[in-house]
């Protein structure tokens, strides 16, 4: 009885020995600012992430859109002469922004690894995969950036870092959820996550919700601003034209 007793104890100080490590090895992170105002003036921006991972792990960020479904048209020969749309390809569940940033210390190749793009691929065929990273890669909504996480320091078993990662300028709005992976031998030991609010505000969120709660007086004010916008190049051209 006196030997149980004294496993027991022994065993319940290891336990209470190992739980502060435990948690002081726990990925922990900081995302500022966690809301993008996206204005007049928007041309893309930047966050900041700050944050500690476990020693002897390696920190990738990625930050991602919700999921959806893309659909996209088929082109191809009709009767071997013509192109044209021969019908529409979808791709499911992916999200519409997917940007990856890692500390650019290893010779990973971390865009074909299974924690960028191909981590959402589900069952959609290779070729079309392949199509749709290309496209959207393109347009700057998926991305992977090497070098941006930087390693401020190391204590007590986990390494502190900072990175900035950017926004692209054609952000919708809505909710993106941040990921921060600690990463070992290409394997996630363990992550945090935050969420980041992109946002309309001023003319561009006064213009979005005339569309949809007015969308004739929208389109009469479409057709005004048009009609002010050509009389105004006139205008200018012909000042231009009077010069000379």
């Amino acid at each position: 009885m006196n030997k149980f007793a004294y496993l027991c104890a022994a065993l319940l100080a290891v336990l209470i020995l190992s739980a502060p490590a435990h948690a002081a090895a726990a990925v922990k992170m900081t995302l500022r600012p966690n809301l993008v105002a996206i204005g007049t003036g928007y041309d893309g921006t930047k966050v900041t992430i700050t944050g500690r991972i476990p020693q002897g792990t390696s920190a990738v960020i990625r930050l991602l859109g919700e999921p959806r479904d893309k659909t996209f048209k088929k082109k191809g020969k009709a009767l071997g002469l013509l192109w044209m749309n021969l019908g529409a390809v979808e791709v499911k569940g992916v999200p519409d922004v997917f940007l990856m940033g890692t500390d650019g210390m290893s010779d990973m190749d971390w865009e074909h690894s299974d924690l960028a793009f191909r981590s959402v691929k589900g069952d959609t065929e290779d070729w079309l995969y392949d199509e749709f990273i290309k496209l959207m890669e393109q347009d700057g909504f998926y991305a992977v950036e090497n070098g941006v996480i930087q390693y401020t320091g190391k204590e007590d078993g986990v390494r502190s870092f900072r990175a900035e990662l950017a926004v692209p300028s054609a952000m919708h709005q809505g909710v993106y959820r941040v990921e921060v992976l600690a990463v070992k031998d290409g394997k996630i030991v363990d992550m945090a996550a935050e969420e980041l609010h992109a946002k309309l505000v001023g003319l561009p969120a006064f213009l979005a919700k005339l569309a949809f709660d007015h969308s004739l007086l929208y389109g009469v004010a479409a057709v005004i601003i048009a009609i002010l916008a050509g009389l105004f190049m006139s205008m200018v051209f012909k000042e231009r034209g009077g010069a000379h």
